[in-house]
């Protein structure tokens, strides 16, 4: 079968690490099929590392996004690749693709902003802000309807809301996994050295987007020093100070900001902290939640029902929008070791119920393979 693998509007975010994932298996079914993947930019590493591989071809191309092809779907370039190189399967990783393949079209969802409309993120909005918001998300979902009549999620709990807001749709789901060199030492750089701390360290690789609730730190942090004193602790994020909340001198005591990091310098970070905290208000899937399980530091993380989709009894929440009982969750897993211990325990067992990225590989082909019967 001639498969395309459609990459061209992935910019940023776990999206780019899945598809260079995927990407890096797809040399196990060459003897099956032929693959035209097509990569942006920002996959350029990945490019050079599959296009001399039998059976794979390597189209770059950034998908421009134009008014016209918003309305009808259409797209010449990607349209006169299906035709010269006789597709008859396209995998887009992520929608919304704001393109209708003229054959069977697999399409992954990660944009929960669609399904998880009772978030406490939406609360936090202006009335203003809200309204704008629900008419964008109003527009792509429009868009994610016409794009495709098969959906893949990461998670079994985004299946069934995804299912019911299309319920014509056929919707697998296949779920995400830590990235290959977490499983790779030798690939590790540990280039990043954190300055010698002697407390509580707590990891959170993330961008600084809205739904990411990062600000809930500061807060945390006024508490933290107020109701245990003798918790030594600091909070590590993957982006630059200028993108944070204005702080005081006081509060940047308990702030290290790294700035953006390559996906092979994870390993080393995680091992130099205790904790992997993620306060995220709105998640299909958060590769975090499997990284910090495979490197065994424990989670904290919000009480919301994707987060305990994922981590099950394997984290410690804490309610979402609560600088409060953030305070106490990590005063709780800093200072009680059993409790810690158990943590990890459990997420070793959580960490296997997750799709390898083999197996995720393998669960996409076998759905477009299916196409064939």
């Amino acid at each position: 079968m001639n498969v395309l693998i459609n990459a061209s509007n992935l910019k940023v975010g776990g999206g780019v690490q899945v598809c260079d994932s995927v990407c890096r298996e797809l040399y196990k079914y060459t003897s099956k099929h032929h693959f035209t993947v097509i990569l942006p930019p920002v996959l350029e590493e990945c490019a050079k590392a599959i296009e001399m591989l039998h059976g794979i071809h390597v189209v770059r191309y950034s998908r421009p996004l134009r008014m016209i092809q918003i309305l009808t779907g259409r797209n010449a370039f990607l349209d006169g690749l299906v035709e010269q190189r006789g597709i008859e399967a396209v995998l887009t990783i992520f929608g919304p693709s704001v393109w209708i393949p003229k054959c069977r079209h697999l399409c992954g969802f990660a944009l929960p902003h669609l399904v998880l409309s009772d978030s406490p993120f939406f609360k936090s909005l202006s009335w203003k802000e809200n309204l704008k918001s629900r008419l964008r998300w109003s527009f792509i979902k429009r868009s994610f309807r016409k794009d495709s009549n098969v959906y893949y999620t990461e998670n079994s709990y985004i299946s069934l809301k995804l299912k019911k807001m299309f319920p014509k749709k056929e919707v697998y789901t296949v779920s995400n996994n830590y990235n290959q060199v977490f499983d790779r030492p030798e690939e590790w750089d540990h280039s990043v050295r954190l300055p010698d701390f002697e407390g509580f360290s707590l990891l959170t690789v993330c961008a600084n987007y809205p739904h990411k609730n990062l600000s809930i730190i500061v807060p945390c942090i006024r508490i933290l020093k107020s109701k245990y004193p003798g918790l030594k602790f600091r909070f590590i994020l993957t982006i630059r100070e200028e993108e944070y909340i204005p702080l005081t001198e006081e509060e940047r005591e308990y702030l290290l900001f790294l700035g953006p990091v390559r996906i092979n310098q994870c390993p080393g970070l995680y091992q130099q902290a205790d904790a992997m905290f993620l306060p995220s208000l709105l998640e299909c899937f958060s590769a975090s939640y499997a990284e910090a399980m495979r490197m065994r530091k424990a989670i904290i993380t919000t009480d919301l029902g994707f987060a305990h989709s994922l981590c099950r009894d394997a984290a410690e929440y804490y309610e979402a929008t609560s600088a409060s009982a953030l305070a106490d969750s990590i005063y709780k897993v800093a200072t009680d070791r059993l409790y810690y211990d158990h943590l990890l325990s459990l997420g070793d067992q959580q960490l296997k119920e997750f799709d390898t990225y083999e197996e995720r590989t393998r669960k996409l082909i076998e759905i477009m393979e299916s196409y064939e019967k």
